[in-house]
């Protein structure tokens, strides 16, 4: 089976070389000049069993012990066509199962009979809320729940996801400098309003970027939440506007979409692929206001030549959000590196604490579920720079109406 047999040196890149889904897609398919019908096969195939990994991790250790993790691909493929997938006949499935376990036929057939047979795959001694079994019912790792469980409660976990496990819908700002929501609507009826100004969602098939308007500028992708937050921000242009960034966002678009091409505004980018993007982005439309430089941090000081009023901070985080668009996302995110991670976030901020002027704002935003990250951090920050004030801070989850899990905090610099 050409799919099964793929979709194998493509899972293997991305568990054990940890290489992102979308890249070892693409190159899985470019290298065997892959046609249309055996993608979409394949890309189905990877994505069930990344979606379900760690039940399948579990159905396989309660039935066949001591194996190496690629000479099991081939039966979770089978696992998983058989229990949800079921585009590929069972009896090749198998096959090309024991391909690889040709010493286990009795453990491959047991573990596939019994999932034939039961609808309750998950081990039933195990509590409904327990870290465990909701590992295996929403394919979360365990350590993360046992987090959220502590920091949150399991009422507003067991929402988390149960939310998680579907993905989010696509959200569009519109670029009022250029067209207005109501011709987008109108235009498009896979468009429909939200809560949030000018940020529309996207119900369509696919993905909206290849529209006209995505080519021109008039639209572009953005967070409700992102938006929300800088409608909240009494922003004064003339004072100075600045974005220091480890992570793909489109804000410093929102703010040209509020202010137009007079406003300058300052982003200081240390994420390659956004980096260059922006630029392209700014030079096609002659948004000659936006200065892009392409550094980390500790640059900040040196790349903005005066303090501004309002300083976006958005470093790397464990970036939750992405977990319902990336299926292979809790595999690359490892639990030893929290602490990292979040260092890395205070010492963003203690990095931007120069250049905020006097009753001027440093706002904090990250796309996270994650009190350390978030409260936590910023009480610290706050115990270490009585000159701030916390003006306000909210966490979205994403059973909410924002359909996100940012975290924000807006400070604010005082004399004192």
């Amino acid at each position: 089976m050409k799919e099964f047999e793929l979709a194998k040196k493509i899972l293997l890149k991305i568990v054990v070389e940890s290489q992102p889904f979308a890249l070892a897609l693409r190159l899985g398919f470019k290298k065997d000049n892959v046609e249309s019908q055996l993608r979409n096969d394949v890309t189905a195939l990877l994505g069930c069993e990344l979606r379900h990994h760690y039940l399948l991790d579990n159905l396989i250790t309660r039935f066949i012990k001591e194996q190496d993790f690629e000479k099991t691909i081939y039966l979770r493929f089978a696992l998983a066509n058989r229990l949800f997938l079921k585009r590929f006949d069972e009896d090749d499935a198998y096959e090309m199962a024991l391909q690889d376990l040709p010493n286990d036929k009795k453990e491959v057939d047991s573990v596939l009979e019994f999932v034939s047979s039961t609808k309750e795959i998950i081990p039933n001694n195990l509590e409904k809320d327990s870290p465990e079994f909701l590992s295996m019912r929403f394919n979360t790792p365990a350590w993360v729940i046992r987090m959220w469980q502590k920091q949150y409660g399991k009422g507003i976990v067991f929402k988390i996801l149960k939310s998680n496990y579907h993905q989010s819908i696509p959200s569009v700002r519109v670029n009022t400098q250029l067209i207005s929501s109501d011709e987008i609507v109108g235009k498009y009826p896979d468009f429909v309003k939200t809560s949030v100004d000018d940020v529309l969602l996207y119900q369509g098939r696919g993905t909206p970027k290849n529209l006209v308007e995505f080519k021109n500028n008039k639209l572009f992708f953005l967070k409700m939440g992102t938006k929300y937050v800088v409608d909240r921000l009494e922003l004064d242009p003339i004072k100075g506007i600045a974005v220091y960034s480890d992570v793909a966002n489109n804000i410093y678009l929102d703010l040209v979409a509020r202010f137009g091409k007079d406003v300058p505004v300052e982003i200081v980018c240390n994420h390659t692929q956004s980096f260059y993007e922006g630029k392209k982005i700014c030079e096609e439309n002659n948004y000659n206001n936006i200065n892009f430089y392409n550094a980390s941090s500790s640059s900040i000081i040196t790349c903005l030549s005066r303090k501004v009023d309002t300083l976006f901070c958005l470093p790397k985080s464990t970036m939750f959000d992405l977990l319902r668009s990336t299926p292979d996302y809790f595999l690359r995110l490892k639990q030893d590196s929290l602490d990292e991670i979040i260092n890395g976030e205070a010492n963003t901020l203690e990095e931007c604490v120069e250049r905020v002027e006097t009753d001027g704002k440093l706002v904090y935003m990250v796309p996270t579920i994650s009190k350390k990250e978030s409260v936590a951090l910023i009480g610290n920050f706050l115990y270490k720079h009585p000159e701030f004030d916390l003006i306000e801070e909210k966490q979205f989850f994403p059973f909410e109406s924002f359909d996100s899990c940012l975290y924000y905090a807006i400070l604010k610099k005082q004399v004192k």
